[in-house]
């Protein structure tokens, strides 16, 4: 049947045609592709008085008042920031102890915790830090949870490395994707490289 045959080879032929005209289409138009960024919750906890605010002011470069002094937080305060090619939201919860009871009500729906310690505190201070950080990893939303132990007043003479830091934070950790940095709580770029690398263990969790 000549006639059902040739009719079928001009079928394909413009197919054929039809597809060449759409791959030479997206040749030249180069549709555009958009690509979602990931958002990160990061819940910034510490005692009171270790530089929290004050550093994530200069986080977001946000005007500072006269000799860089802040008011600690009493309830919480919430920076959103992009960086390394996502956005990163750190709620701060204030760290007095009247204030630490309801630390709990935040846990919910986090992605990694930001734990600032004052790097030149006495050993009983990072003493108290280390059980309220253990406090804080037993909550069940909080397991496995990536963690930041940051460091702050590096710059001050007094002030601990990393290192002596980590000696204390390490019996609480039990496999957990963790890592101490310190810095300046004046020094935006130090902040923002010990950032990243809590990103960067919050992408390796997800």
């Amino acid at each position: 049947m000549p006639g059902v045959r040739d009719h079928i080879n001009s079928s394909f032929a413009a197919c054929r045609v039809g597809l060449r005209k759409c791959w030479q289409w997206v040749q030249c138009h180069k549709p555009l592709v958009f690509v979602l960024q990931d958002q990160y919750n990061v819940l910034c906890l510490g005692l009171s008085g270790v530089g929290k605010t004050t550093l994530l002011s200069h986080l977001v470069e946000e005007p500072i008042g006269h000799n860089d002094i802040i008011q600690p937080t009493t309830g919480f305060n919430i920076k959103t920031l992009p960086l390394k090619n996502t956005v990163i939201s750190i709620k701060e919860l204030g760290g007095s102890g009247s204030v630490r009871p309801f630390w709990d009500h935040y846990f919910g729906g986090k992605n990694g915790i930001l734990f600032v310690v004052n790097a030149t505190d006495s050993t009983n201070d990072i003493n108290e830090a280390q059980e309220v950080l253990k406090e804080v990893f037993d909550d069940d939303r909080l397991k496995e949870k990536p963690c930041l132990i940051l460091g702050t007043y590096l710059d001050k003479n007094d002030s601990k490395s990393a290192e002596d830091i980590q000696k204390y934070f390490q019996p609480l950790m039990n496999g957990r994707k963790w890592c101490v940095s310190c810095c300046s709580i004046h020094d935006r770029g130090q902040i923002i490289s010990a950032l990243e690398t809590l990103i960067d263990l919050m992408a390796l969790a997800m």
